[in-house]
């Protein structure tokens, strides 16, 4: 991520500052700013108010350093939002919206609102006040990835409306044949894929049934938030299916950790987030938590982002290397739609190709993928490779979920990747122990 600070120079004797953020191809952000700055009393190059004392009046320093603190802090603003949206489908507008509420938070005040009466237009009130929402059990507001989950069901149900020729439906109209056309729609609904990892493909997919199952699940959430709205959906079956991902095992891991990245920064910090959270555990999105004052005792104390749950996760020793690598102050983590593309590029490096089935529903039918095993590596790779590992050595299923912080078994059980061949192996190694 950059930022450059600087002005238009047009012949005009004061111009106001402009910011600037570029981080890779996908984001390219700017923001005219209301600060206003005489040509000749800025340096371009440097994005700052000359404040040379051999070149300024004592009467002009004050004002000029004034100046140069609103820089800063409006830098310091679009630094810190951009880190916390980690999305790649930022725009410009986002950002000036995100500013100006910042600077005239009384212009975002929403008066209390009467719930709508049809879908339509209550998913949108919902999405109003989205910001306000506390994760159901807990004083936690939603995250970000919750929200564009409400975001996504919304664009769905606001493109089945026109397919049935409807502007919105009145909410005894949501019933079981309305749930049955919008899951027939989704699973015959055709998209484009544009782009897979920064190349052009432009692929037509249909949507897998476990997508198909979690707009279900936004939908009933929605649907359930409010008191008012009386619709039974005990029949809106929540699709999901069980996918045999793949993990990476120890020797695996081992060959991403001997790559010489020296030469690619971006895929060093990748490699590290990567070995992070497969020898600890933890959600990628809890990485950033990770620093000295949450290490005692030779643990690493979290409270997880997701499940609220607060976990303490041994050291291995890559993790603490990776540790002492940064000094404790793990770099800010990328966004999860980077971190997929560029941890492929990372194992095709490392020479994890072996050739992998995987078998989905997609659009309805039955679709088994074959391709070299890097081009199914993700960020909850990392989750499956550290339970998966820690069973394969022995560890009962207790102590890893209590690491992990998996609530249930069943959820827990979903990470254990072992094929049968595995599970036959492992039994075989216990009896030669028993039988000796």
């Amino acid at each position: 991520m950059k930022i450059k600070v600087f002005i238009k120079q047009r012949n005009k004797d004061v111009e106001n500052i402009i910011f600037r953020l570029v981080d890779g191809r996908k984001i390219d952000l700017h923001h005219k700013s209301e600060i206003l700055v005489s040509v000749s009393e800025f340096d371009n190059k440097t994005g700052k108010m000359i404040l040379s004392k051999s070149r300024i009046k004592d009467a002009n320093l004050i004002r000029l350093t004034d100046l140069q603190k609103k820089i800063d802090k409006r830098y310091n603003f679009i630094a810190d939002w951009y880190i916390e949206q980690k999305s790649d489908t930022l725009t410009s507008a986002m950002l000036e919206q995100a500013i100006d509420k910042h600077l005239h938070p009384e212009k975002y005040i929403i008066e209390e609102e009467t719930e709508p009466d049809t879908l339509l237009a209550y998913v949108s009130y919902f999405l109003r006040n989205a910001d306000n929402r506390k994760v159901r059990g807990t004083n936690r507001k939603v995250t970000l990835g919750t929200k564009k989950a409400y975001y996504n069901l919304q664009k769905h149900l606001i493109e089945f409306a026109k397919y049935q020729k409807k502007k919105d439906y009145r909410f005894n109209e949501v019933d079981d044949t309305f749930y049955s056309n919008f899951v027939d729609y989704l699973t015959n609904k055709e998209y484009v894929q544009k782009s897979k990892r920064n190349k052009q493909i432009n692929k037509v997919s249909k949507y897998a049934l476990n997508t198909i199952g979690k707009q279900v699940k936004t939908l009933k959430l929605i649907l359930a938030s409010s008191d008012k709205i009386n619709i039974n959906t005990s029949k809106f079956s929540v699709f999901k299916e069980e996918v045999n991902n793949v993990y990476l095992n120890e020797d695996e891991l081992e060959a991403i950790r001997l790559l010489d990245l020296s030469n690619n920064q971006t895929l060093d910090k990748v490699r590290d987030w990567f070995l992070l959270s497969s020898w600890t555990g933890a959600r990628y999105s809890d990485i950033d938590k990770i620093n000295k004052q949450n290490i005692k005792d030779g643990l690493l104390k979290i409270r997880q982002q997701k499940t609220s749950i607060e976990v303490y996760i041994p050291i291995h020793p890559v993790v603490e290397s990776i540790f002492k690598k940064y000094e404790y102050d793990i770099p800010k983590v990328i966004s999860n739609q980077k971190f997929n593309d560029y941890i492929k590029d990372l194992c095709q490096l490392a020479g994890i190709n072996t050739l992998e089935s995987i078998t989905r529903t997609i659009g309805g039918k039955e679709v088994t993928e074959t391709m070299p095993k890097y081009e199914f590596v993700s960020v909850h790779t990392c989750r499956r490779s550290f339970c998966t590992n820690m069973y394969k050595k022995g560890f009962d299923t207790l102590m890893i979920r209590s690491i992990s912080g998996h609530k249930t078994e069943k959820s827990f059980l979903s990470y254990i990747k072992i094929s049968a061949k595995e599970h036959a192996e492992r039994m075989m190694h216990q009896w030669k122990l028993m039988y000796k």
